[in-house]
């Protein structure tokens, strides 16, 4: 699966403790988020209800949501958090600095 972030609406990802939130390309998102080691889960993912375009925004919410809902491991590869399924197969990748996004 090719970078999230091939768009112009581009997904955020911020972690504070045990929760993660951020910008999912049309709206803003938050869930609760369970790791241990390189196990990544995050739990039922509420947004915001802000109404999106048919077209790009709203792909690339829908896909970026169901990336989130289908993560189960995760490793950090340089400055990128690198998302995996649940054959770790790469299903993400964020950059560490939003500014280097290619």
């Amino acid at each position: 699966m090719e970078d999230v972030q091939a768009s112009p609406h581009y997904p955020t990802m911020n972690f504070e403790a045990a929760r993660a939130s951020g910008f999912d390309g049309c709206n803003q998102w938050f869930a609760g988020v369970a790791h241990d080691g390189e196990s990544l889960r995050f739990g039922p993912v509420g947004t915001t209800r802000r109404a999106c375009e048919a077209g790009s925004a709203g792909a690339v919410e829908r896909r970026f949501l169901a990336i989130l809902n289908a993560t189960r491991f995760a490793h950090y590869d340089q400055d990128a958090l690198v998302l995996l399924d649940a054959e770790q197969r790469q299903i993400g990748r964020f950059r560490a600095d939003a500014s280097e996004r290619r």
